[in-house]
This record gives C-alpha cells, sequence and structure tokens, in this order.
C-alpha cells in the first residue's frame, strides 16, 4: 500500500494562524519616522491652526475696471459739455420763457446735437448699469461667488442702451408724423439741455456711492428725486412746445405716457428679469 504525502501547505497556514493568536501584531499604524524622539508626543491633542476665512463680497470700488469705466465717463462728459457750455448757458437762461430769435451760437451748437446725445446715453447707461449693480448687491443681498459680476453689470447697461435706442426711434417716429420741423428743432434742443443736466447730476452721485460706501437707499432716492424733477420739466416743455392749448392736455397726457412713462416701465421690468434670471 503506497504511502500518500503529507500536506505540508495545511500545517503551515495552521502554525501561522496559531502564532498569531498567541503574538498580538504590533500597531504599525501609530508608527513614523520620528518614533522614538524626545520631541515627539503623541498624547498631546493638536487643535485647528488659524480661523475660518469670511467670504467678502464683491464691491466695485476695487474693481480696476469699473475705476477705468468712471474715467472714461468723466471724460465722455467734459467732452460733451465742452462742446454744448454756451448752448446749456443759453438754454437755462430762456428755458423758462423762451425767445424766438436764435443767436449765432445756438446755430453753432446745433452741428454738434448728432453725436454729443450719444456721448450722454454712453455715459447714462454706464452709470445706470453700476448704480443698478450696487442696488442688486445690498438690497437684494446678490452675491455672486467665483462667478463674474461684468456679465451682470453689462447685461445692465445694454438695458439701458436698448431703452434710450427704442425712445429716441420712438419720438422720433411720433414727431415726424404729428408736429413740423420747427417744433420738433425746438423740442430737441431743449431735450438736449435736460438730457445734460440729468447726466451732470447723476454722474457725481454714483461716484460719491461708489467710493464712499454709502447706505443703498440715499443716492436711490436722491436719483429718483432728480430723475422725477427732470421729467416734470420735460412735461412743461412738451406742453409748451406742442401742446400750448389747454384742449391739448389729453394730447399731451397720451403723448407723454408713451413715451416717457412705458419705457421706463419696460426697462425695470427688464432689470428686474435680468436680476432673477
Amino acid at each position: 500500500m503506497t504511502e500518500l504525502p503529507c500536506d505540508t501547505i495545511s500545517i503551515l497556514a495552521a502554525d501561522t494562524v496559531a502564532t498569531q493568536e498567541e503574538t498580538p501584531a504590533p500597531f504599525y499604524e501609530n508608527l513614523g519616522f520620528f518614533q522614538g524622539d524626545s520631541l515627539m508626543h503623541p498624547e498631546v491633542k493638536m487643535g485647528h491652526i488659524g480661523f475660518e476665512g469670511v467670504l467678502r463680497p464683491y464691491q466695485l470700488w476695487r474693481d480696476d475696471w469699473v475705476t477705468v469705466s468712471v474715467l472714461l465717463c468723466f471724460v465722455l462728459l467734459v467732452l460733451a459739455q465742452k462742446n454744448i457750455r454756451t448752448y446749456v448757458v443759453a438754454q437755462a437762461k430762456e428755458f423758462f420763457f423762451p425767445s424766438k430769435n436764435v443767436t449765432k451760437k445756438e446755430k453753432v451748437s446745433n452741428n454738434s446735437e448728432r453725436f454729443i446725445p450719444l456721448l450722454l446715453m454712453l455715459v447714462i447707461s454706464i452709470m445706470g448699469g453700476l448704480g443698478v449693480y450696487m442696488y442688486t448687491q445690498s438690497l437684494q443681498h446678490l452675491f455672486l461667488g467665483q462667478k463674474s459680476p461684468y456679465l451682470l453689470i453689462g447685461l445692465y447697461m445694454g438695458v439701458w442702451v436698448a431703452y434710450f435706442i427704442l425712445k429716441k426711434i420712438l419720438s422720433s417716429f411720433v414727431n415726424w408724423i404729428f408736429f413740423d420741423k420747427k417744433k420738433i428743432g425746438v423740442w430737441k434742443k431743449s431735450n438736449l439741455f435736460l438730457f445734460s443736466v440729468e447726466a451732470l447730476l447723476i454722474f457725481p452721485i454714483i461716484i460719491i456711492t461708489i467710493y464712499l460706501n454709502l447706505p443703498p437707499y440715499i443716492p436711490l432716492w436722491i436719483t429718483l428725486i432728480i430723475a422725477l424733477l427732470i421729467k416734470i420739466l420735460h412735461l412743461y416743455k412738451t406742453f409748451l412746445i406742442f401742446f400750448p392749448k389747454i384742449y391739448g392736455t389729453l394730447h399731451l397726457i397720451v403723448y407723454f405716457c408713451t413715451l416717457e412713462i412705458m419705457p421706463l416701465l419696460a426697462v425695470f421690468m427688464a432689470l428686474k428679469r435680468v436680476t432673477n434670471v
């Protein structure tokens, strides 16, 4: 009868298990490079060093591109006022009591009416975009995190540019249909005067708000008061130029609401929609 060989693998595995049960395995995870050093004290618990950082919201006065935009608006505003300075002074003197004579200086200033409104429109659009962004950031607690704020500021500026372009197209079309060239020319002069005054008044308010960190409700109410006064003066000049008779009051209300009030309401709805999206 042939004798079978012994299973040495099973015997070796059994001896290994018995040895592990008798001798506990060392805790190698607690050993390190400095094990046994006199300066090593693993029993001392280490806490967190420092403190957690606080996220700071984006602020316009820290942005170099915002400063460049403000300087650009200042240059454009100075350039515009330099070309129509004498014209603005003459219109301020004759705003409430217009004369029938047209001076030589006023005729020269008519050549600037083509590009000066564009400069003023650009200035007010940039200031309006920055102002609306400050309002949404402070009152609406808007914080974009890692996203760039330039997208939202650019959209706000685009809304204001679209407002001025749409208003220009509508007013030119309506005036061309219902009124003669002489009245339209007088209306353009008064409108340019009010537009320049509005830009001059709104620009320092936005600058002070950006760099002095004023509460948002203060510049908001000041801007609304300025805009309301400008609209009242615009209504007054529209009444004198286009509807001088008392029976034209109804036409004045329809004209003013169509070309002034409704576009502003559309702008507010568009700005709110952009913010929500």
